[in-house]
């Protein structure tokens, strides 16, 4: 691992570690090399963006959303690390490219939904323990989402976050509602393993997989 990965490594385990001076020096070391990725994007294939998305902005909300709610992910190294903000860009891109007027609310401080804010149990729980640890369950679910195709991804976050009706969630996604009931069906033992994945260390086999779409 080179001395700039150590760096890296080191500011994360800050962060976690709750000093947030830490995320922003982390992200003034990625913001010009991340900030020439998403604008070769706006440019090519999310060009309907150019004129309502500034890719500076773009780069420090979505990069920076996404540190905040992910769990205590160590990257092995710099590309590692790199290779995750540019999963979290493309997917705040293809977020507003379908839902151009969630922009208002997400500089708002409310969620986009490239992260998942998977809802806290409304039960109030006197073992702090548990708290942390339901705390972390979440934030790995949110994690993973990342890295499922757009319309899974869709369908996660109607249902669960936003707590739509299958016939609300086969409305947004086109399709019936049956169908969308048993793709949901199917997803969630999917999206269970890639937690174990993501949990084991196998990052680079989610990264190396077929961009998400």
């Amino acid at each position: 691992m080179g001395e700039n990965s150590g760096e890296t490594v080191e500011l994360l385990q800050r962060w976690h570690g709750g000093e947030k001076e830490a995320l922003h020096v982390l992200l003034k070391r990625f913001l010009p090399r991340l900030h020439q990725f998403a604008s070769a994007k706006l440019h090519t294939e999310f060009s309907q963006l150019q004129r309502e998305q500034d890719s500076l902005d773009l780069v420090q909300t979505s990069a920076a959303k996404a540190l905040e709610y992910v769990p205590p992910f160590v990257p092995r190294d710099d590309e590692q690390f790199f290779g995750l903000l540019c999963t979290f860009v493309l997917n705040h891109l293809r977020n507003r490219l379908r839902s151009p007027g969630r922009l208002a609310a997400e500089r708002k401080g409310e969620f986009g939904d490239s992260v998942l804010d998977l809802r806290p149990s409304e039960r109030s729980s006197e073992n702090p323990s548990q708290v942390v640890q339901e705390a972390e369950e979440r934030a790995w679910a949110r994690f993973a989402l990342e890295f499922l195709p757009d319309l899974d991804r869709r369908l996660v976050l109607l249902r669960v976050v936003e707590q739509a009706s299958w016939e609300e969630v086969a409305a947004q996604l086109e399709i019936t509602p049956d169908a969308a009931r048993m793709r949901y069906n199917r997803l969630m033992p999917e999206l269970a393993n890639m937690i174990r994945r993501l949990r084991e260390g196998h990052v680079d086999d989610l990264l190396s997989r077929p961009a998400p779409v």
